[in-house]
């Protein structure tokens, strides 16, 4: 479904895009993210995480994950996620810009993980040494959504799927 264009307002001020245009665009730019996964501990609650994010070719979120964290815990039981993304110093509830990815979590296959974890350096330089931490046990994940929630500001709100989301470049 095509959803109407209407005019920008609040932080993402400029030309007229489609939702799933500025969620893509807003996911790229940000770089720290809420991961909520279903919890271990209180079992079955949602568990909300603060984690730094990048992303693959197709804007589908890659995390860099210790095995002795909480969610990555939840995760191994339960590969069920969402990732909620806001425009980074928006100040105003109303107003401010968010998308929220919900799909699967999971363990990027070893094939694909130099390449990935190269795209994650790149916009977190500081990790780039952090695969070979044996005590944190990092490892590189990727949430690949199946519908994504578009809120642009009061008033222009929607659902994207994740294949219109996936195709732009």
């Amino acid at each position: 479904m095509v959803w109407p264009i209407v005019e920008q307002r609040g932080t993402l001020a400029g030309p007229v895009r489609s939702d799933v245009e500025l969620a893509r665009d807003l996911v790229s730019r940000s770089r720290l993210a809420t991961l909520s996964t279903f919890s271990l501990r209180p079992a079955g609650y949602p568990f909300g995480s603060l984690v730094a994010h990048s992303q693959d070719e197709r804007g589908h979120p890659l995390l860099l994950l210790s095995a002795l964290a909480e969610h990555t815990k939840n995760l191994a039981a339960c590969d069920k996620a969402s990732l909620l993304v806001h425009e980074p110093g928006a100040t105003d509830i109303v107003e401010a810009p968010r998308v929220t990815l919900v799909g699967t979590c999971a363990r990027v296959p070893s094939e694909q993980r130099d390449v990935l974890f190269a795209r994650y350096v790149a916009a977190h330089p500081q990790t780039a040494d952090w695969m070979s931490d044996h005590l944190h046990a990092y490892a590189l994940y990727r949430l690949d959504p199946i519908e994504i929630r578009v809120i642009v500001g009061f008033g222009r709100l929607s659902w994207s799927s994740a294949e219109d989301y996936s195709a732009l470049l």
